[in-house]
């Protein structure tokens, strides 16, 4: 029997050390791809294009970037992470979208590709090809492509002239809107060329998208991208978020991510939806965090089943009559928060009763309803204003009616609610509609942030999405214009 034990546990032990690196790929396999966003400089709208990209490519597939943006219209800015030993480490590929031809220290520029050259993945566009003329041929080797600078702005064909996963649902001849069309003097031996556009100006063919290899590291590069209204469009964005997968050896070759990238259709319209897209202040860029993944309920908490669930990218509440709340019941997230700026975007879709999202309390159960809340309650749609929720009850009202003159009883309403301090302010629309300063501010208190589904005997339903949090943000509204 003794023999028998020892035996099963020496099984068990040789099946655990089997399935551990599964297990610890199957973990790796939930990561999403990050991406280091490099970006600033010269000639171009490099605020929009960093808004435009990463929110395109985290719509694309599981990527998140971390942008740093220096050099402010420069072209001899040198950007700092450049400096630090090992300053690819922790990115799977790094994003050049940079615009610095003034800096010509080669020893800078070596800290730069040797990354590179050691294997870190690069992806490079535009501007990108001009930078670091260090008096060699470094930088170009590394780019894969030697380009002296660009002729007159008009729109051109983008000729495919190669087949490669990368290129996947573009058109044979693809008409790129009022461009650059950089000059191309020399393709590198290890770069691949896989379009080419007509030089009115050359009256040749020069090399627009192409691949490279550069020591144990994948270059993908594009000369395509001067203005924001080519980088909007959907070709742009694909063809850049394939690049960057394949970089990563993350690109099957049906030009699809692998599967442990592709992102669902909700979570989709979580990373491109209005909140995402909202312009924040530099120093809030790096800090904004998504609540919700577009996809479940992670990192949230409450009375889920019957009353919560996801559709479409959105978080929605819902009853019938015969399960309607007795008392109002909150989807919670598992983290609490003090000072805030919240996007996101609300609709009622069924009944009057308003929702609203709760702040500054704690979850509470009160007659039977254990995902209920205790503190400052954000009314919408009807009703707005805010109420302390079993404590004072109405704080405030609708401030002359602004509310209700800027939102939609049953459509989405943008809103940004900024919470500091003890004061509140709330924009609906575009439009500032709430500001408020408790007189008792020991019960502004940090707290989850609930969201709503009302007490009632009525079916009803209301829609969240977007819910993009910056935390210690400037005391400042960013969506709302004045209102009279």
């Amino acid at each position: 029997m003794i023999r028998s034990s020892l035996l099963r546990r020496w099984i068990a032990v040789l099946c655990l050390l089997a399935v551990g690196p599964a297990i610890a790929q199957a973990a790796e396999a939930g990561k999403p791809l990050e991406v280091l966003y490099i970006t600033g400089g010269c000639c171009h709208d490099y605020d929009g294009q960093k808004k435009v990209i990463t929110q395109g490519l985290a719509s694309r597939a599981k990527i998140n970037c971390t942008v740093i943006h220096e050099g402010g219209t420069t072209t001899d800015h040198k950007v700092s992470v450049y400096s630090k030993p090992d300053w690819s480490k922790g990115y799977d590929v790094v994003f050049h979208n940079e615009c610095f031809a003034g800096v010509k220290d080669p020893e800078f520029l070596k800290q730069i590709v040797v990354e590179h050259e050691k294997g870190t993945p690069a992806v490079l566009m535009h501007c990108a090809m001009h930078c670091y003329r260090a008096g060699n041929d470094d930088w170009f080797k590394f780019v894969g492509i030697t380009s002296p600078g660009h002729g007159a702005h008009y729109e051109y064909t983008a000729n495919l002239i190669a087949e490669h996963p990368i290129l996947t649902g573009l058109p044979k001849a693809w008409n790129v809107p009022k461009e650059e069309l950089y000059y191309c003097d020399k393709v590198w031996d290890t770069a691949k060329p896989l379009a080419e556009a007509m030089s009115r100006e050359r009256k040749a063919n020069q090399t627009v998208i192409w691949t490279n290899q550069y020591g144990k590291a994948r270059v993908f590069g594009t000369t395509i991208g001067h203005y924001t209204h080519t980088v909007e469009t959907p070709e742009f964005l694909d063809l850049v978020t394939r690049g960057t997968l394949w970089a990563a050896g993350k690109l099957q070759d049906d030009g699809k991510p692998v599967a442990e990238l592709a992102v669902a259709p909700g979570e989709a319209a979580a990373a491109s939806g209005w909140a995402a897209s909202v312009k924040l202040p530099e120093a809030e860029q790096s800090k904004a965090v998504k609540l919700f993944n577009g996809r479940d309920t992670e990192g949230w908490e409450g009375h889920v089943d019957p009353y919560w669930s996801v559709e479409n990218g959105e978080i929605v509440g819902r009853n019938t009559e015969a399960n309607a709340p007795q008392v109002s019941t909150y989807l919670l997230t598992k983290k609490p928060y003090r000072n805030f700026r919240l996007l996101l975007e609300g609709k009622l879709v069924t009944s009057e009763m308003h929702s609203g999202v709760a702040i500054w309390g704690k979850k509470f159960d009160k007659d039977g309803e254990a995902s209920s809340y205790q503190g400052h309650l954000v009314m919408f749609p009807s009703g707005y204003g805010l109420y302390d929720l079993y404590r004072r009850n109405g704080i405030s009202g609708d401030q002359d009616g602004r509310a209700k003159a800027a939102g939609k009883q049953h459509d989405w309403n943008q809103m940004e609610i900024l919470a500091i301090g003890s004061r509140i302010r709330f924009a609906v629309n575009g439009k500032e509609v709430l500001d408020w300063t408790d007189p008792k501010p020991e019960l502004c208190e940090a707290g989850p942030i609930g969201l709503q589904l009302h007490s009632n005997k009525v079916p009803q339903e209301v829609r969240f999405r977007g819910l993009v949090l910056v935390e210690d943000p400037q005391d400042m509204l960013v969506t709302a214009s004045p209102t009279p």
